[in-house]
């Protein structure tokens, strides 16, 4: 932290600290808060709200939440806040301190808010079902895929986890989460979230006959097959069977074989930026990663080919400032033209590539406007295929062109420049 940033956090927290010693001086007065067990039993909204005596101290309340939430955004949610400050400030105090004096319970407010504003991380371990580690930990992101232990089974019996699930649960994925509770919490969540969306979108099959066998993911999330019960007419009892098999895959031949080690780092290196801090172009990747990662999800055919056409438009869509030529050449020729410049090899490779978007996105507007539903497996997995390739190929010129490549804008006048360029001269 910089000399400047510490000097305005210690303005705020000598200016919070009279906030709270106003705060007890209320509470000071009597009434329902000389009593620790009311507290305990009340919101931190009910103690403002329900008393007279307590309504003047809302506002201040309010205050001082929001302004321990700017210092310290990325560790306590709004709830915790509160009820550190209600439960473990103002209770204490305005029952067990009455006796100090106006300075002494200011020091008090300055130790309290400097401990409550201390970084805090927490290692939260989240059980992933079907993977195997074949091989040392593997961390890509903030995440870090490890074999589960003995410890971990003696927990794991501690909790509701069924059998069936039991069984298959082989790692887990460990983030060393900012935060204390709710926001750690939720941070490891989305973490563990986001590399399973990366393996999935890299790496899973996409015919859905094959990619229905690989039940990957954080147990909770991942669909397990099973049988469907069914009563037929009122008296014999059927049962719909799931994918006959699930597949218990292993990380590296498996999953991680489908790139070079070059292009997970860069992809390790991206996830580690926080979302603020990556480029939009880098956004533009992830989320048209996370798409392609919804495609290989059990679904209907329409909807997963539809899955995979957001994912091609979120990774090369979207129209620049000055868009007029874009409404006159359409959609479908700048989806085309951007993907065959940004993947493509060579002329033809163009050619195709431009070919095949236009084949595709035409059979996407078919499905939105009702005209098509013959869309089979071979499609989903040809178009997959072509969009992920075009995923890598993104990912690759990010790293290339650098900040060259860092908005719509600038992908758009990329792709102008490489529309006119002459070949070298030999």
């Amino acid at each position: 932290m910089s000399k400047m940033r510490k000097s305005n956090q210690s303005t705020t927290i000598n200016r919070l600290s009279q906030d709270l010693v106003k705060l007890v001086e209320i509470f000071k007065t009597g009434g329902p808060a000389n009593n620790f067990n009311w507290w305990n039993s009340q919101s931190t909204q009910s103690i403002f709200t329900t008393y007279e005596p307590y309504k003047e101290g809302l506002e201040i309340f309010h205050e001082v939440t929001q302004s321990i939430l700017r210092l310290n955004p990325d560790m306590l949610s709004e709830k915790e806040v509160e009820q550190n400050l209600a439960y473990g400030f103002l209770g204490k105090k305005a029952v067990s301190q009455e006796h100090l004096g106006q300075e002494e319970l200011e020091e008090n407010a300055r130790k309290y808010l400097r401990e409550l504003l201390e970084p805090r991380y927490q290692d939260i371990d989240i059980p992933i079902a079907n993977l195997q580690l074949d091989g040392p930990p593997f961390k890509l992101g903030h995440v870090t895929l490890m074999s589960i232990t003995d410890q971990y089974r003696q927990w794991e019996k501690s909790i509701f986890v069924s059998d069936i699930v039991s069984r298959n649960i082989h790692m887990f994925a460990r983030i060393h989460a900012p935060g204390v509770k709710q926001k750690a919490y939720f941070y490891a969540i989305s973490q563990a979230r986001l590399v399973m969306d990366v393996l999935r979108a890299f790496c899973f099959p996409l015919n859905p006959e094959e990619a229905d066998s690989w039940q990957v993911g954080i147990v909770g999330d991942t669909v397990f097959a099973g049988s469907i019960p069914m009563l037929i007419n009122k008296k014999r009892q059927v049962a719909l069977q799931g994918p006959s098999h699930i597949i218990n895959l292993e990380l590296r031949t498996r999953l991680l074989s489908k790139l070079e080690s070059r292009q997970w780092e860069e992809i390790s290196h991206l996830l580690q930026k926080s979302e603020h801090s990556r480029r939009p172009m880098e956004n533009k990747l992830l989320n048209g990663v996370r798409w392609l990662a919804e495609a290989t999800m059990p679904d209907n055919y329409q909807t997963r080919f539809s899955k995979i056409a957001f994912a091609l438009e979120t990774l090369v869509g979207g129209e620049p400032q000055k868009a007029e030529a874009l409404k006159a050449r359409g959609i479908a020729d700048m989806l085309a033209e951007r993907a065959a410049f940004i993947a493509g090899k060579d002329l033809d490779d163009r050619l195709t590539i431009a070919s095949n978007i236009h084949k595709y996105y035409g059979m996407r507007s078919d499905i939105v406007h009702g005209g098509r539903k013959g869309i089979s497996a071979d499609d989903i997995d040809d178009f997959g295929t072509l969009v992920r390739r075009l995923a890598v190929a993104l990912l690759a010129r990010l790293n290339e062109l650098g900040n060259e490549l860092n908005t719509v804008d600038s992908l758009a006048s990329w792709i102008k420049t490489q529309r006119y360029t002459l070949p070298e001269q030999d």
